[in-house]
This record gives C-alpha cells, structure tokens and sequence, in this order.
C-alpha cells in the first residue's frame, strides 16, 4: 500500500529546505508545494504562474488539482499552466501565444528576440493579468527599472526591451476573446522611451554640398577591367601594360623583358598571347554600374544598406504613382517591403513603402526592369550583383567608392555608407518642412529617432545667416 503524504493527499508535497524543522507538518514550514502526478514533479508556484502560500493546504491543492487533470487530458506544459484566454490571462502565457501566432508565423527570430520574450515572460511581469498590466503601467515601468539596473541596460537596451513590450501589448490590443479585446487599451503607450546619449561621431554625420556629386562620378572609375591574371603573378595592371608596349616595340626578347620585371617567361608569353592581363579588350566589370543604382536608393530613396540587399522587382509597384506638387506633376514608384527585410517590420510584422519618384531614380528602376526582364525569382535583386544575383553585402565597395571620390570616411569622422540616409531625411525635413512627414518616409516608430537625423548642411547654414542682415 502507497505511503500516505503528510499533506493527507497522495502527490501532494513540500520540497523542504535542507534546515526544515516542520517536515511532518507542512502547514506549519514555508517550503514551496509541489506536486507529483504520473512521473511528473513541479513547483506548483512556479506552474501555475501564481503565488500560493505555504501554510495553505486548499490553496494549493486546487492547483494541484488543476496540474492533475491537465495530465490525465494530456494537455500538460511543464513550463507552465495555459491560463485562460481573455484579460485573466497571464503575460507570460500571453507572450507564448504571440511567438506562435506571430513571431514563427512572419520569422522574426532576429537580433535576439526570443532571449528578451524570456526575459519578459519570466519573473514578476510574466505572471501579472493582462488586466492587472492595463490598469497598473506604472508596475511595468518599474519592472523594466528594476530590470535595466539589475542587468545594467544602456538607454537603448532598455529603449529596446519597452519598444518590444509596446509590441506584443499591441497585439492584445486586436487579438480577441469572449467577444472583447485581452487589453482594453496599450498600458506601454504611456511609458516613455529613454533618452540615449548619443557618441559625437553619430551627430556630426553630413556630407559636404559636393559629396554626392564626387561619388557619382566616381562610379565610373569602379568599373575596372576584368582581368585574369595568373594567381602567382604579382603585376599590376600597369606593369602588365609596360610588358604589352615592350612587346609591341620588338626590340627586346621575352625572356629579357622576364628577366627586368622578375617575372617567369610563361607569364610573358601569357601577356604576349592575350591569354592575360588583355589590357583594354578586356571585358569591363560593373562594380561602378552596381554602387550608382545603390546610391541612387540611399539618396533618393532612404533605404538601409540591408534593406537594398533584398529589394526584388516583384517588390515594386509598376503602376507608376502621380502628383501634382505646386502646379508642376510628378511620379515615382512606389516599393512594398516584406516586414522580414526591414528593421521595423521585423517587430511590428507590417511591411513598409519606400518611395522613389526623382528622374534618375525613376530612370534606374526602369533600366532595371527591363535588364532583369524574365529572370527567375532568384535572379530578380535589384540593388544585386549586375545580372539580378543576390549579394550579401557590398562594404569593401563602398568604401573604395569613397576612396576613390577623395572623401575621409570612418566612424571616427562620422562619415560612413548610413551618411547617405541621413542625408535622404535632413533633406526631406528641409524642403517639406514637416518632421512628420520625413518620419514617416523614414520609417521611424517615432520622431525623436527621426531628430537624430536632422542636419542643416553647410551651404544652408550660411543662407540662413546671411538672411540676419537687415538694410
């Protein structure tokens, strides 16, 4: 016959401290009830999301009660009780719902969220009601201080972790049960986001008034000759090219121009045959053709260096947009990002606009389209390598690029390829007038991220100083 538990119901126990003194008795000890049922063993606490005091025997056999018949109907979690749905729903349960439903279904399993959805679901916000957290925001604002100074967040970790809170509340907000929303309203709206000191280096960042113009003509420069040189072979193309006018001129042996450049008589008769270094019947690579459609995006479009990287031409909308701006008719395109290629839509799961509607951005995306005219799906990468390929990044470019246009570039002096979409959003601020506006062509959740972004350039700023004299 089973041994009896001291708390008269069989799998019903303490999980007694080393130095417990009321073993035998375990309303009298402050040892956390635990539960035993068909090989499974949990806190009950900790299951069902809930404080249980430990003197209370009723309490906690109603949830273990509860842990029982989860069992027998084969609907047991170990990580914990499925609460209910509907504003009695705990947050944590609430947040394992939200990876399910949204996070899987659109991947957004980026930049780490899954370990900070942990972090929000464990501990004391995990297990607060959904209409405990709307009627009580200030707990969660004390939750998020207690926690940044615990881990020693920075302003933009602790940014982070309330933009990602505002996040899944909002879903609450829609997501329905029992014919009502789990959150009669957003309790993250009222919490405001820190204020991060921002390095120098990411104030100071503008481009000189003739910048963009240097980088454009220095495009041309990038598409070099595509060589093929032997592996083994030091020359450079200039040399190369002193070898072909040696040989040209028939006055010296190829072992003798060998012999004065150091190099083995094969890789002379190479030059010699045009089986390398073909000099200018050479085919011409398309380095710079790629790095002008990508500073054309950045420029007249905003768009991150990632983003452009996985802009395909399905992604545009071909029915071409029209206005009419101060008598004066305009048109662009206007492209939809899929929420898993933009740094936004990653979280919030909504896709994005970019709009491009300048004549040579309108012109590029034209050429484009027809360039890449019945390309399979994978081949179709508009800001891609030159045949529609995708590529997974193009810094040694751009920073050859900005070499090549005679500019200092580097964090260190604030200048780097992110300068450009700076300068897209001082731009759109200084000719709209409206920082809205430019926070939403930005695509900023809000518009002091958008401020940072604001800088008056150099010919401007000497404009409005002019315009303080008076005759």
């Amino acid at each position: 016959m089973p041994r009896r538990s001291a708390s008269g119901e069989r799998g019903l126990v303490k999980k007694h401290v080393a130095d417990c003194a009321n073993r035998r008795d375990p309303a009298r000890c402050r040892c956390a009830w635990t539960g035993r049922h068909k090989k499974r063993i949990v806190v009950l606490a900790k299951w069902a999301g809930a404080e249980i005091d430990p003197r209370n025997r009723a309490a906690a056999l109603v949830v273990f009660t509860r842990m029982k018949a989860a069992i027998d109907a084969r609907d047991f979690d170990p990580a914990g009780e499925r609460a209910p749905l509907g504003d009695g729903q705990n947050f944590r349960a609430f947040i394992a719902e939200w990876k399910s439903r949204h996070a899987e279904k659109h991947d957004l399993n980026q930049d780490g969220l899954y370990p900070m959805l942990g972090v929000l679901g464990g501990g004391a916000l995990g297990r607060m009601a959904l209409e405990d957290m709307v009627a009580n925001p200030r707990a969660i604002e004390d939750w998020l201080d207690a926690e940044g100074k615990r881990r020693k967040w920075k302003a933009k970790t602790w940014n982070a972790y309330r933009d990602l809170l505002f996040t899944v509340c909002d879903k609450a907000t829609v997501w329905r049960a029992n014919n009502a929303p789990r959150m009669a309203t957003n309790p993250i709206a009222g919490i405001e986001r820190r204020v991060a000191a921002q390095p120098e280096h990411f104030r100071q960042r503008h481009l000189e008034e003739d910048a963009e113009a240097r980088l454009f003509a220095a495009c041309a420069g990038l598409n070099r000759p595509a060589y093929s040189p032997n592996k083994q072979c030091k020359l450079t193309p200039e040399q190369a090219a002193a070898i072909r006018a040696r040989l040209d001129a028939g006055r010296e042996t190829g072992a003798a121009i060998a012999a004065a450049f150091k190099v083995s008589a094969s890789i002379v008769s190479s030059i010699k045959h045009g089986d390398i270094w073909k000099g200018e019947s050479a085919r011409l690579g398309t380095k710079g053709t790629e790095m002008e459609r990508r500073l054309i995006g950045a420029f007249d479009g905003g768009l991150r260096a990632g983003e452009m990287m996985k802009v395909k031409i399905g992604h545009v909308n071909w029915r071409i947009v029209r206005a009419t701006i101060d008598g004066a008719e305009v048109s662009g395109y206007e492209i939809t990002l899929p929420p898993d290629i933009t740094k936004g839509g990653a979280r919030s799961g909504k896709p994005e606009t970019v709009f491009l509607a300048t004549p040579r951005a309108v012109a590029m995306l034209e050429r484009r389209r027809f360039q890449l005219k019945g390309h399979p799906e994978g081949r179709s990468f508009i800001w891609g390598a030159e045949d529609g390929r995708p590529q997974k990044g193009f810094r040694r470019m751009w920073r050859a690029l900005f070499a090549a246009a005679g500019l200092t570039y580097g964090r260190a002096v604030g200048l780097v390829w992110h300068t450009a979409r700076h300068e897209y959003i001082s731009r759109v601020a200084e000719q709209t007038g409206d920082p809205v506006l430019a926070q939403e062509l930005a695509r900023h959740k809000d518009l002091e991220t958008t401020r940072l972004y604001f800088h008056a350039r150099r010919g401007r700023q000497l404009a409005a100083a002019a315009g303080l004299s008076r005759r």
